[in-house]
């Protein structure tokens, strides 16, 4: 009784959650800078608190994924009751890949004092009164104020979903991460991999994918598709004895991927390419 007991209270104890502070916190397989990075987490995110250790804490992303970053980079809510960063009100979300966040309502009197990447959600605290006024004045995670453009976001309400893009606007929105370089375990325009380009593409165009090749591949969620079959936004598959990597098919046989060959970047490719016919493993439609 005294295990069931301890087990239930266990179950009831809210997780220990956390805001991520800085524009990208690298998240390591383990306590240390020198570990391999495995993904990243982006400015405003709320995560998960799994542990600390050696002033490093284990954390949970959104989409489920996990690994080590330094507390630093963290604010932890001390009250599990008390309000999450951009979860209630008006909230700017960054349509730019990057936008810039500014002391003054100014782009020359002082150097950016943060940058916001795209899908970022930014608390705000007074909007421009005017749709073709400038500036929105936002509060970031770490309580500062700060001024972004309002060209770089568009404001809507903290509860609304983000609304199911097309096959033409996640072809879109893929085809802005061109000539980015490829990064092991990036999700930004600061560097992405080939899972960090399809989930970031697809986060803000209203899915949310697993992080890693394999996971996207998996999903129960998604269609199998036939190469036959493929339309725009499909995700195609590589890898010679499992699922290694993953692209977007943007039509006419072709498909925009971050990788490694032939230069490392992001950068569109023909699915007839020999390299990558003896890699195909075959196509998925998210839903």
């Amino acid at each position: 009784m005294a295990l069931v007991l301890a087990l239930r209270a266990e179950a009831d104890t809210p997780a220990r959650q956390a805001v991520v502070l800085g524009t990208v916190e690298n998240m390591y397989s383990g306590p240390n800078p020198d570990k391999d990075v495995v993904s990243q987490a982006l400015l405003g995110q709320l995560v998960s608190v799994l542990e600390t250790r050696d002033g490093f804490a284990r954390i949970e992303t959104p989409d489920r994924y996990t690994g080590w970053v330094a507390a630093g980079g963290l604010f932890e809510y001390p009250d599990p009751n008390a309000p999450r960063y951009a979860t209630g009100g008006t909230v700017a979300e960054v349509t730019s890949l990057m936008a810039n966040l500014y002391r003054d309502a100014d782009v020359t009197t002082a150097r950016p004092k943060a940058q916001a990447p795209l899908g970022a959600r930014l608390e705000v605290v007074k909007p421009a009164e005017d749709p073709r006024q400038r500036w929105v004045t936002v509060r970031l995670p770490s309580g500062e104020t700060a001024f972004v453009q309002s060209g770089d976001v568009r404001l809507q309400d903290a509860s609304a979903p983000r609304p199911r893009g097309s096959e033409a606007d996640l072809v879109a929105t893929a085809r802005r991460f061109s000539g980015v370089p490829y990064l092991w375990g990036g999700m930004s325009v600061q560097g992405v991999d080939c899972s960090g380009l399809t989930s970031r593409v697809y986060a803000v165009n209203g899915i949310d994918l697993r992080r890693d090749a394999d996971m996207q591949f998996d999903d129960p969620r998604a269609q199998a598709v036939e190469r036959a079959a493929l339309k725009p936004g499909d995700l195609v598959f590589f890898g010679e004895k499992k699922i290694t990597h993953v692209g977007m098919y943007v039509g006419d046989g072709r498909f925009i991927n971050a990788t490694t060959h032939s230069r490392p970047d992001v950068h569109e490719e023909s699915l007839d390419d020999p390299y990558w016919v003896a890699l195909y493993r075959g196509a998925r439609r998210p839903q």
